[in-house]
């Protein structure tokens, strides 16, 4: 189990998502930007939340251990 890195992938998350959700969309054709982890591999992804005005005002940390195409 190794954590997997990518230098600064970012992408903006097509649909919005819960607390419980388990998949997360990423703009068509980003989601090669990312790791593809495998075998128990991982990534970690910061989830940034925007307000009204569109500033950053949430964060949250989150372990990546799969991806699919833009998923």
């Amino acid at each position: 189990m190794a954590q997997l890195f990518a230098n600064n992938a970012a992408s903006a998350i097509t649909t919005p998502i819960t607390a419980v959700a388990t998949a997360i969309p990423v703009a068509t054709g980003e989601g090669a930007l990312f790791p593809a982890p495998t075998g128990g591999d991982y990534f970690l992804a910061t989830l940034v939340g925007l307000n009204g005005n569109g500033q950053e005002d949430n964060w949250e940390i989150v372990r990546v251990t799969a991806r699919s195409g833009d998923v």
